[in-house]
């Protein structure tokens, strides 16, 4: 498997969704992984949001004939929180009787294509205008159980930052595919000027890997310093967690690896 900075750029040079779509999905590949999708679901009474997938055209077509958006539970738990889960730590609602619930028939029908585990990584975001954005990343696994946690034990954080910036790359393309309104800000539509040399350097060794303590030891300052660089460099790229900041900034050419 080639580097970050390798698939960074690889996702970067991507000029539609078509390769944007093999390039990621080469990726998952390597860390084990089926299939995945991109979707933008902002808008909730959108019933058929852009998107770009690998997943099985059947399960694609069931999900839609089923129209399973509205009672899916990975975008509805996906919409309450910031951290990506896998899907068996999904609370299902309970049966009524002897009906399942609409959820359990989701997860349930997923299985019947082969589908054992999937990964969910919600992204929140704003867009160049401070409006609220709302895209899911979903991986199928249909590995063992085992090698699957093997899987997000080996790769977990860089799956997350290479889809989140993916999910950035996504927004820009599907912008000029399909001349939506403009919504993804660039690295020219917003002025990064007010982020400070201490916060870029913050946010450089965190895409790096390294802990707020290790910062705080490489910048000899102390943790809490750290961390109030940290938030003050999300809350100027607009992001909503640490992960995505440092994407934003490496999307934007504010630092590099």
């Amino acid at each position: 498997m080639v580097g970050l900075e390798e698939q960074f750029n690889a996702i970067d040079g991507c000029h539609s969704l078509a390769e944007l779509r093999r390039v990621v999905q080469t990726y998952v590949q390597d860390c084990g992984f089926a299939a995945f999708v991109i979707a933008d679901l902002t808008d909730p009474w959108n019933e058929t949001p852009p998107y770009i997938s690998t997943y099985d055209r059947k399960w694609l077509d069931t999900y839609i004939r089923e129209n399973f958006l509205p009672v899916d539970p990975t975008p509805d738990l996906a919409r309450r929180t910031n951290f990506p889960f896998n899907w068996g730590n999904l609370k299902l609602p309970r049966a009524t009787g002897h009906a399942k619930s609409a959820a359990a028939k989701v997860m349930d029908t997923v299985r019947e294509f082969g589908v054992l585990e999937g990964l969910t990584i919600p992204v929140h975001r704003r867009d160049a205008l401070g409006k609220p954005q709302f895209c899911l990343c979903g991986l199928h696994w249909k590995g063992s159980i085992p090698a699957f946690f093997d899987s997000l034990k080996n790769h977990k954080m860089e799956l997350y930052m290479l889809l989140l910036y993916a999910t950035d790359k996504f927004l820009a393309l599907h912008v000029g595919e399909h001349n939506s309104p403009r919504r993804n800000p660039s690295a020219d539509s917003v002025s990064m000027s007010n982020l400070s040399e201490r916060e870029l350097e913050v946010l450089k060794w965190a895409a790096l890997g390294k802990t707020a303590d290790e910062t705080a030891d490489i910048l000899k300052c102390s943790r809490r310093t750290v961390e109030a660089h940290v938030v003050n460099a999300t809350r100027k790229l607009g992001a909503t967690t640490k992960t995505q900041a440092t994407v934003q900034a490496i999307h934007r050419g504010l630092i590099t690896l």
